[in-house]
């Protein structure tokens, strides 16, 4: 029972962990790749440790007390944690150090103990040696049957039943209850006694405590499997935050007014797609496209694809996402909704990538074509990007740029605000329109804008946005293009 337990809760603080690290480092490759080393190096070295003192001390009590140690060692982990990762935060290691020290601060004791606790419990249960392989053989299966369940249990259930500190705290107690239960079996009452009251104690001071509140103006967040959300209000704003990723913001004084000036520049698909009447927006976050295009075309059906369903009911309960029926929100995958789907869209609109993770599979050469297939003659494919034109920024950028040319014959590119901050090396939102329609003139551009302009009561900062198309030279020689077999997005982020 104590293996097979202990194998599940290391496994689910494995998974837990990673909402741990998200809300301060994201999602990405090196965040996984951190965690899946530190838990593997902490097993490593337990299994050593383990075998060592079964040796010099094989006594039940004793592994009663390695089980009793993890448990102390899993339950202060949300107490601490956030110093720890604001700590880091601040003194900034990079991308590849911050999360490899946050786990290895955090996750690496309580995992060294929990790894000593199978081959503590082979040295206990084999009689002899004839019999000490299939002791060894039956232990380490029942751990990793408790670790697939741990896996299970955490990722499909625990998360969306509650908050990531209350299933570190259980399975910091559920540890200890175990001791307890080993400390009985070997007629340790005493130290079976004060085990339990620590469980008692320290269940009562979980309740106790309720939930933690970050900062001033926090008025909802929720853990779910893909992210942390979080919805904060200041002054008259109110943003939503998915991990560590600051993704809408909503005037509550002027709804429909952008808050950040890119969805402005999305727009300006209405101009070189003036009869658009069905659209697709991949990437929800607080519903800003879908609120703006529902207000200011009344003619047309607005698809949206949001991998999080708990992103779309954040959206209409707090940031005024139309509930109406040209609105249409799906919960699933962005690639695998327009790979399935029947219907043709004038405009498909990609506003799925973050600031330093991106969904990869959202920006290769293979779900470009899968968009393009999907388009309405004519049509349009518009991507949000963050990054630079140039410069030690611009790789995610100009390589994507150089995916989007290999299967769109016109690439316009739309830096925001680059008409009044002209620094081509300056981290800024752009905006990629890519089409198989002849590219137009500058001329013509501006008649089509000012055409919409007049038929859709644009104001200016929408004109203008519309016409500030970049005109010069993009370098591509030094980046790939990205490809389902090799799109090493996490890479050209980290080189920002």
């Amino acid at each position: 029972m104590i293996v097979f337990t202990s194998g599940g809760v290391l496994l689910a603080l494995e998974i837990i962990a990673s909402r741990v690290l998200a809300p301060h480092f994201g999602t990405s490759i090196y965040v996984w790749g951190s965690l899946i080393g530190v838990f593997l190096g902490a097993l490593s070295l337990g299994y050593y440790l383990g075998g060592n003192l079964a040796d010099r001390w094989p006594s039940p009590a004793v592994f009663a007390g390695i089980v009793f140690l993890a448990g102390l060692l899993i339950f202060p982990i949300p107490l601490v944690g956030p110093r720890v990762l604001d700590a880091i935060v601040l003194r900034d290691l990079g991308p590849r150090a911050n999360p490899l020290v946050a786990a290895t601060l955090l996750f690496f004791a309580p995992s060294v103990v929990m790894g000593m606790v199978s081959p503590f419990a082979v040295r206990l249960r084999a009689r002899t040696v004839a019999t000490v392989g299939n002791v060894a053989g039956v232990l380490y299966a029942l751990s990793t049957l408790g670790s697939i369940v741990g896996t299970l249990l955490a990722a499909f259930i625990l998360i969306e039943l509650a908050g990531v500190r209350a299933i570190i705290h259980i399975l910091g107690l559920t540890l200890v209850a175990l001791a307890a239960v080993g400390w009985l079996a070997a007629r340790r009452f005493a130290a079976a006694t004060v085990a339990a009251l620590l469980v008692v104690l320290l269940a009562v001071a979980v309740v106790m405590a309720g939930p933690r509140r970050d900062r001033d103006g926090l008025i909802f967040e929720r853990d779910t499997v893909y992210h942390k959300i979080t919805v904060v209000d200041e002054g008259r704003y109110r943003y939503m935050k998915l991990d560590n990723y600051w993704q809408s913001g909503l005037d509550q004084d002027t709804p429909l007014r952008s808050v950040f000036p890119y969805t402005e520049y999305m727009h300006a698909a209405f101009a070189f797609k003036p009869d658009a009447r069905r659209v697709l927006v991949v990437g929800l976050g607080g519903g800003t496209l879908p609120q703006q295009f529902h207000a200011a075309y009344p003619d047309m059906q607005i698809d949206v694809v949001e991998i999080d369903p708990a992103v779309i009911e954040t959206a209409r309960r707090f940031f005024k996402m139309p509930r109406s029926s040209r609105v249409l929100a799906v919960a699933q995958d962005g690639r695998l909704f327009i790979r399935r789907a029947q219907t043709r869209y004038d405009v498909i609109f990609l506003d799925a990538y973050l600031i330093d993770t991106i969904p990869f599979h959202l920006a290769t050469y293979e779900f470009f074509e899968e968009a393009r297939a999907r388009l309405a003659p004519g049509g349009l494919v518009v991507s949000n990007i963050i990054g630079a034109l140039d410069g030690r920024s611009s790789r995610l950028f100009r390589a994507i740029y150089k995916t989007f040319t290999r299967v769109f014959a016109t690439v316009y590119v739309l830096p925001v605000e680059f008409g009044r901050f002209g620094d081509a090396e300056g981290t800024r939102n752009i905006i990629l329109v890519g089409t198989t329609v002849p590219r137009l003139d500058r001329a013509a551009r501006q008649d089509r804008v000012a055409a919409a302009a007049a038929r859709f009561g644009w104001e200016v900062r929408r004109r203008e946005a519309a016409v500030d198309v970049y005109e010069g030279l993009i370098n591509t020689r030094d980046v790939p293009v990205l490809t389902d077999d090799y799109a090493p997005v996490d890479i050209l982020i980290a080189r920002r």
